[in-house]
């Protein structure tokens, strides 16, 4: 994604604020190398997609588990880290609904509770549209700024 891309994935009132944050987490390595990008961002709310190709499929022909807790738990990334103090992830749980078949994944995550901290958040993760995973993640606030 370029900056032009990133930007636009912002709600417009959030831009100026949310800008660096989101070009970071989005230049994560491992998030580049998979294919996972940004969608759009609100204050409650990222959305992000990451493309399905055989490399993130399981020998059955399914999404691989790996590759929809990996969208989820960059999905929490962005959300979590969008008030700019860096967070990690203290405890995560992922429920599989489905399997996983079509050609991209997406997740949406949603704040579920903010406190000095931790965080909570709730990340629903859909396979061309259809809810194939639910996860939960509760993040610990670091009190370092992101740079």
């Amino acid at each position: 994604m370029n900056d032009d891309d990133i930007r636009n994935s912002i709600e417009p009132e959030l831009r100026d604020e949310l800008f660096e944050i989101v070009k970071l987490v989005q230049s994560a390595p491992y998030a580049r190398s998979n294919g996972i990008c940004v969608v759009s961002v609100k204050r409650n709310e990222v959305r992000t997609r990451m493309p399905l190709d055989e490399s993130k499929m399981n020998s059955i022909g399914f999404a691989h588990g790996a590759a929809v807790f990996a969208i989820a738990d960059h999905t929490f990334a962005f959300a979590a880290n969008l008030q700019g103090e860096a967070q990690i992830v203290l405890s995560s749980n992922i429920v599989y609904h489905r399997p996983g078949t079509g050609k991209e994944l997406t997740a949406v995550s949603l704040r579920v509770s903010d406190t000095n901290t931790v965080s909570t958040y709730d990340i629903k993760i859909y396979c061309d549209g259809k809810h194939i995973a639910t996860a939960a993640f509760i993040g610990f606030k670091m009190k370092d700024r992101i740079r």
